[in-house]
């Protein structure tokens, strides 16, 4: 039982389901309190409520360590009919007209079940203004779902592809998942990312610093973007012998020591934490902090010399995709603001004053020469040793906002003469910057300028043609 202070005025197990009268189920987040508190975080279902007390089903965690003053949210589950209300029929899911022929389907992961590649608690489908179950054909649409969990939306019998927008309140607290664990066998856990934003593997809070993720476990991440049914994921494990803190690599990647810390679980994105057999079978726990997120990156270089010099920013899109293409730097090495002897400058802005403890790079070979920023709200870096036709990725560790803590890394690809950013030198690159010779460098053209003297002229267009035939890998 939870103690609220003060007199909220609650009426007896007002916060209790009761079918007909009373459709939603709730669950406690435990904030932050003292001087400590282990369970920031952690949720509890609640299973009824007095005046100023709450119930709570402490069947897989305990109340252990809360102190007096910590804060408690109150929030509703998500249900089938509020994530899909009936009014949304046809924007967001395909009604059911002739069971079992189902159109859309919600399928619930067993997060109860045992082992790995768990099936499925319920299914849903849209019939007769209700959400009702395969089971048994009866409303189930105020079932609750699993804060922290995922769901699998399947679109078969013709049913099209379909937007969901979400509306609510954004979570940015800390949140804490439950990882079940076996001594016998390997544990799936179904997951969701809460946040509304792409999170890339370094800010999830996944790894051996908290137990949440450690030797002999595996992060499959499923790809929204793939239309497929019981489709296959990309397949993570950390390799705690790389550097000070370990690092994310790919199975089956073709480079095996390349780093997938700033690979990204995209927005409504689901995951398994498939945890390794343990020795005591107890749950661990995933804590989730709201990222710390960068605003803009952009590699920067001067455009001519003298009076007429310009300095200009070629943006590197954050949170790239794995196998995507990075925002791509055309130029020639050199003529940055940073000077002789820097190949590179690479500027990444905050929304807010931040402190970080080291920028390293984390692939592609290239070295980090210098950085500055501490303590403020834009960071440069300069690289050196940066080679042709690779992808270079650095990142800043221990990036602290004031509130949240997390390693941010920024990608670039080096091509020099890809100028429409394929990914490849060819014909299309060659005939771009023929097409502006004679101009002087703007904002809209000086992806052109490959040697940045500050005009397009015939030495740019000799340079673009003599790297034809190369490409990032």
């Amino acid at each position: 039982m939870i103690t609220v202070a003060g007199t909220p005025g609650w009426t007896t197990n007002q916060f209790a389901y009761a079918a007909g009268t009373q459709p939603k189920h709730y669950y406690v987040l435990i904030g932050n309190g003292g001087s400590s508190n282990p369970k920031e975080g952690h949720t509890f279902t609640v299973t009824g409520n007095g005046s100023n007390t709450l119930t709570v089903d402490t069947s897989i965690d305990d109340l252990s360590g809360i102190a007096a003053n910590t804060q408690v949210n109150l929030i509703p589950n998500w249900t089938p009919t509020t994530l899909f209300p009936a009014t949304d029929a046809n924007v967001s899911f395909t009604p059911t007209t002739s069971p079992p022929t189902y159109m859309t389907l919600i399928r619930v992961p067993d997060y109860s079940a045992p082992g790995i590649n768990l099936p499925y608690a319920a299914e849903y489908y849209f019939f007769n203004n209700a959400w009702r179950r395969v089971s048994d054909g009866l409303d189930h649409g105020d079932d609750p779902l699993v804060p922290g969990g995922y769901f699998v939306i399947r679109n078969s019998n013709g049913a099209p592809t379909l937007p969901l927008t979400n509306l609510g309140a954004v979570l940015l607290k800390k949140i804490s998942t439950p990882l079940m664990t076996a001594t016998n066998q390997a544990q799936d856990n179904p997951i969701g990312m809460v946040r509304p934003l792409d999170v890339a593997l370094n800010a999830t809070g996944l790894g051996p610093a908290n137990g949440s993720f450690g030797a002999g476990d595996q992060l499959l991440v499923f790809s929204n973007s793939q239309a497929a049914f019981d489709k296959s994921p990309a397949a993570y494990y950390y390799d705690t012998s790389i550097g000070n803190s370990g690092g994310w690599r790919l199975t089956g990647d073709t480079t095996p020591s390349t780093d997938h810390g700033s690979d990204i679980i995209s927005v409504g994105a689901g995951a398994i934490v498939r945890k390794a057999q343990t020795g005591n079978g107890q749950p661990v726990f995933w804590t989730n902090a709201f990222p710390v997120q960068a605003l803009a990156a952009a590699s920067i270089k001067i455009h001519g010399a003298g009076s007429g010099a310009q300095t200009f920013g070629l943006t590197l899109p954050l949170n790239v995709q794995f196998n995507s293409l990075p925002g791509i730097e055309c130029r020639v090495p050199g003529l940055t603001p940073a000077g002789a002897g820097i190949d590179h400058q690479i500027v990444v802005t905050f929304p807010t004053t931040v402190a970080f403890s080291n920028v390293i790079p984390t692939s592609g070979g290239a070295s980090v020469d210098s950085f500055s920023g501490n303590n403020s709200t834009t960071v440069t870096i300069n690289l050196k040793n940066v080679s042709n036709t690779q992808k270079t990725t650095v990142t800043l560790l221990d990036v602290n906002d004031g509130h949240n803590t997390n390693d941010v890394a920024v990608q670039m690809g080096v091509l020099l003469g890809d100028v429409n950013a394929s990914g490849l030198v060819d014909s299309g690159d060659v005939f771009l910057v023929r097409q502006q010779t004679g101009q002087t460098a703007n904002a809209s053209n000086f992806r052109e300028d490959v040697n940045a003297s500050g005009l397009i002229d015939s030495g740019d267009v000799f340079l673009t043609r003599k790297q034809t035939g190369t490409s990032l890998p």
